[in-house]
């Protein structure tokens, strides 16, 4: 269920503010990793012309699909287990100037085994501008709180994620599936699909609970039978995480 959205959700993307003075950037725009690293950092950078206040935290929860959007879900993720229970990070709060960086350091602490997730938040405010002949009392009280999300992905161990797939709609250039995930080993990486042995697509998603993915075909399968054939080729992640992740079994779909 999905219990909360934010003002924006943007993996990756700088946040700007509509006069063009704030500008907040999060690299990277995901993070997977693992026990035999379990540390990394996020870098935070103003590109706008004004100083920002960010205040970071980390709540459990993914981001998930239904047949036609995608949004934030908080406070559960399927089989995934709760990666904020055994994160720290630091800092939690941070000034930044125009063209100021801060890096967020996180290590993570005795997690079992599967697979863990934690949606780091970093929530950017200022203050409007001024308008001229504006009551200062109004004035002094406006601001606007921008909320870029990242995923944090940790994996104590390996397994081999287990997926469902089923067609709510096609066009004749797009095919659109929604993959539903039933095991504690998130998917990242490529869906191929397949025809008599000929490949019409392929599109990269992760997949923590359920997700849409739109795949580009170069021509409508009508209402024969497709394979769906997975990798582990995921941009972005590093060659390291990808030895690591296992590939689903294919599924065979008919509609």
């Amino acid at each position: 269920m999905i219990r909360g959205l934010f003002v924006l959700l943007i993996i990756g993307i700088p946040v700007h503010e509509a006069r063009g003075q704030a500008a907040l950037s999060v690299t990277p725009a995901y993070a997977v990793i693992t026990d035999e690293a379990p540390y990394g950092a996020f870098t935070l950078y103003n590109a706008g012309t004004e100083g920002v206040e960010v205040t970071i935290s980390a709540r459990y929860g993914v981001i998930a699909s239904t047949d036609s959007t995608t949004a934030v879900v908080l406070d559960e993720a399927g089989q995934l287990g709760d990666l904020s229970r055994h994160l720290t990070f630091f800092p939690d709060r941070c000034i930044l100037p125009a063209g100021g960086e801060q890096v967020v350091r996180y290590r993570i602490n005795a997690a079992p085994e599967g697979g863990h997730i934690t949606l780091m938040h970093f929530a950017m405010q200022e203050r409007g501008a001024i308008v001229d002949g504006q009551v200062p009392a109004v004035a002094t009280g406006l601001s606007i709180v921008y909320n870029l999300v990242a995923p944090l992905v940790y994996l104590q161990g390996s397994g081999i994620p287990s997926l469902t797939a089923r067609v709510p709609e096609r066009t004749p250039n797009e095919l659109h599936l929604n993959l539903a995930s039933h095991s504690p080993w998130p998917f990242l990486g490529g869906i191929r699909i397949l025809q008599d042995g000929e490949q019409l697509g392929r599109a990269e998603a992760a997949v923590y609970t359920t997700r849409l993915v739109r795949v580009p075909i170069s021509r409508d399968p009508g209402k024969r039978r497709i394979q769906l054939q997975f990798d582990t080729a995921y941009t972005g992640l590093p060659r390291s995480i990808q030895r690591i992740l296992q590939a689903p079994s294919p599924i065979e779909l008919t509609w």
